[in-house]
């Protein structure tokens, strides 16, 4: 295939077909791309994009500084460092900033020079493409009794704890004195927060499993109980963890250490979480989100309390923290506010100061390791739904929640 901007011969990406898409060709001397689509092979060509905006964010974990590189297909910044972990970053674009990196800028403007001027306007048709037929659509097929994604869906009996982590009814006990919100920390010290789980509908009877509104809030007592004391921050539940990476403990010994100068540790899940090789970006690889540890940061609610970003929502609508109280206890909170970043001040149209919003921070779970089991469950069940998987093919774990997500509700 020959670059219809600059006559080279493109080079085909090293990707797997999607439903989406067939193939990608690239011109590895101006840039320029064509993705074929469809059993059509309809092809789209993204328009010219000046060098500032054209380019992703370099994101990786072996990169000092991440955030000066652009990205270039495949797996390496466009000065060409490699690394086998390296995307492009879904928060923003590179170019045009202080600190970027000098090789980066410099092909940039090279490439940028290569496209003709004729073609910087008008150049490139980009397609609303459909997914291929889906097989389990045929006319005639007849489904499985138990296949996902049907009113008429039939689960098979759920094996309970101690089978699963997940308890078949909430533990004996008395009545939550204050339903809606939880408290980290103990005696007058204690913070009181709102609890609420926010995430995608998993709804077992219909295949559109992805509804508006696409992240609701839900109350804890609609969640699937927990058996919470199986929960020793070994993530036995996930199988085989890894050993750590030798790049990722830096990283968690740097907050560890800054957290050590006011009193405080990290947890020992958190760090697991980060740094074991299997574990690691399991939550990214489950839907579109991004592991991001970064801090210790001061808490909004208290000078002595520290949070430690953990994930953000792949558009930061959504930002996970691990909330460390100064007694030592912790839990997962989240807000909509990214609070790693200098907001600086603002004024309204009379000039005067802005007093900035209250930041509002709410409990998800009580650990790192059990926020991230609920996560991957969630998203199993909703990648398994859209897939109109088998019931009997999910594991014990994941059919046990869903069970509890199918019961009827009052």
């Amino acid at each position: 295939m020959r670059c219809e901007v600059c006559g080279h011969a493109m080079a085909k990406w090293d990707e797997p077909p999607t439903r989406w898409w067939r193939e990608t060709w690239e011109c590895p001397w101006c840039r320029a791309t064509a993705t074929t689509h469809g059993p059509e092979l309809r092809v789209s060509r993204p328009p010219y994009a000046s060098w500032e905006t054209r380019w992703a964010r370099a994101l990786s974990d072996m990169l000092p500084e991440p955030e000066r590189h652009a990205y270039a297909h495949p797996r390496r910044t466009l000065c060409g460092i490699e690394r086998p972990d390296l995307s492009s970053s879904p928060f923003g674009t590179w170019g045009g900033a202080d600190g970027d990196c000098p090789e980066c800028t410099a092909e940039a403007l090279a490439i940028d020079a290569r496209w003709p001027e004729q073609l910087r306007e008008g150049f490139g048709d980009f397609l609303g493409v459909e997914p291929e037929p889906d097989p389990l659509d045929a006319p005639g097929r007849v489904p499985p009794p138990d296949e996902l994604g049907r009113p008429e869906t039939e689960l098979p009996q759920a094996r309970w704890s101690p089978h699963t982590r997940v308890l078949a009814a909430p533990p004996p006990g008395s009545p939550d004195p204050d339903p809606g919100y939880r408290t980290i920390g103990a005696g007058p010290s204690a913070v009181r927060l709102p609890a609420r789980w926010i995430g995608a509908v998993v709804d077992p009877y219909r295949r559109d499993a992805y509804r508006w509104p696409m992240f609701p809030e839900q109350p804890l007592d609609t969640l699937p109980p927990l058996d919470e004391a199986s929960f020793t921050g070994d993530y036995a539940w996930f199988g085989d963890t890894g050993e750590p990476l030798e790049y990722r403990t830096p990283v968690t010994d740097r907050i560890a250490a800054a957290l050590a100068a006011d009193g405080l540790a990290l947890p020992a899940d958190f760090t697991a979480l980060i740094t074991r090789s299997r574990l690691h970006r399991c939550l990214d690889r489950a839907s579109g989100y991004w592991t991001d540890p970064h801090g210790p940061l001061p808490s909004p609610l208290h000078p002595d309390d520290r949070l430690v970003l953990l994930l953000r929502e792949q558009q930061n609508c959504y930002l996970w923290y691990l909330y460390l109280h100064r007694d030592g206890s912790s839990a997962v909170v989240r807000t909509d506010r990214d609070l790693t970043a200098d907001r600086g001040e603002r004024y309204g149209p009379d000039g005067a100061p802005v007093p900035p919003s209250p930041i509002e921070l709410v409990w998800c779970a009580p650990s790192t390791e059990v926020f991230a089991y609920r996560f991957l469950a969630w998203a199993t069940l909703l990648h398994a739904i859209e897939g109109r998987r088998r019931a009997a093919d999910l594991d014990p774990e994941h059919l046990a929640y869903l069970a509890h997500l199918a019961r009827p509700r009052a």
